[in-house]
C-alpha cells in the first residue's frame, strides 16, 4: 500500500490476525507515526500564519488535540482489520492468510493514504485559521469586520458560495460555527476590513439556513476559539457503548505530554 506514514504494515498484519493487536492492545508505533505525521501538518498550517502574533498557548492545544484524534483513528482502523480477521472462515473453510491481507489491503490503503492525506490537509489549514484567528481576537479594536473570502470557480462547494462577502464583526456568533475550513478541502480565509456595514441580520440567517445543514458536525466550530483540528464529534470517536469510556482514556494509548511551565 501507499502511505506517508514510515510503518511496517505487514508486521501489523501478521500481529492482528494472531490476536496479539485488537482494539484492547493498540499498535502504540502506529499511533505514535500517525501523530507525528498530523502534527507536522498543524506545525505546517501555523507557519503559514508567521505574520500573525504568537500564541504557543493555541499551538500547544492543536497539537494535543492531534493526540485524541490519532488515537481514535488508531482505534478505528484497527477495529475493522480485527473484524476481517475474525472472517477468515469462510464456506466452512479457513480463509489463507493472503485472503485476509488483500482484503485489509483497502482498509489499510482508506484510513493511511486517502483518509490521512485529507487529514493532513484539514490540520494544515485548520492551523492556519486557528492562528489568523487568535490575532483577530488580540487586534479587534484596530479594526471593523471580519469579511467571508471563498475563492469562486467551478470547484467551489455549495457550502462556502453563500457564505462568500458576509461581513460581521470578529464577536458576532455566526463566526463560532462559520469560521474556516467548513468542510474537507475548503480553501476559504477570513480577512480584516474596515468600514462600510455589516450584512444584514436577513442575509445572514439565509446564508446560515442554507449552509449549516450541509456541514459536517466536525466543522461547525471555529478552531481558534475550539482550540481544535478536529473535534469529538467526527465519525472517529463513534464507538461501541462498551468502549465509550476508552475515549476519556485515550483508548489505552500514551496521552499528550503535559506543556511545560516556563
Amino acid at each position: 500500500m501507499a502511505s506517508p506514514l514510515d510503518y511496517d504494515f505487514e508486521a501489523l498484519l501478521s500481529a492482528i490476525a494472531a490476536g496479539i493487536v485488537n482494539t484492547d492492545e493498540l499498535p502504540v508505533g502506529l499511533y505514535m507515526k500517525t501523530v507525528e505525521y498530523l502534527n507536522k501538518g498543524v506545525v505546517e498550517g501555523w507557519e503559514m500564519a508567521t505574520s500573525y502574533l504568537p500564541d504557543e498557548e493555541l499551538l500547544a492545544e492543536l497539537q494535543s488535540g492531534i493526540y485524541e484524534f490519532s488515537a481514535a483513528k488508531t482505534y478505528q482502523s484497527v477495529s475493522q482489520l480485527q473484524k476481517l480477521s475474525k472472517l477468515l472462515v469462510k464456506e466452512g473453510r479457513i480463509a489463507s492468510y493472503s485472503e485476509f491481507r488483500q482484503g485489509a489491503s483497502k482498509v489499510l490503503d482508506a484510513f493511511y493514504d486517502n483518509y490521512l492525506q485529507t487529514e493532513y490537509n484539514t490540520a494544515i489549514g485548520q492551523a492556519q485559521n486557528a492562528r489568523k484567528w487568535s490575532d483577530f481576537e488580540q487586534d479587534k479594536e484596530n479594526f471593523d469586520y471580519l469579511v467571508y473570502d471563498a475563492i469562486i470557480d467551478p470547484n467551489t462547494s455549495d457550502i462556502c458560495r453563500p457564505l462568500d462577502g458576509i461581513k460581521l464583526p470578529v464577536d458576532d456568533p455566526f463566526w463560532n460555527t462559520h469560521s474556516p475550513l467548513n468542510h474537507f478541502n475548503c480553501r476559504c480565509l477570513l480577512r480584516k476590513e474596515n468600514g462600510g456595514k455589516k450584512t444584514s441580520k436577513a442575509d445572514v440567517k439565509k446564508a446560515y439556513d442554507t449552509t449549516i445543514v450541509k456541514m459536517d458536525d466536525t466543522f461547525k466550530m471555529n478552531p481558534g476559539k475550539a482550540g481544535q483540528v478536529f473535534t469529538k464529534k467526527h465519525p472517529y470517536y463513534d464507538v461501541p457503548k462498551k468502549d465509550k469510556s476508552k475515549i476519556k482514556d485515550n483508548f489505552g494509548l500514551p496521552k499528550p505530554p503535559k506543556p511545560t511551565k516556563e
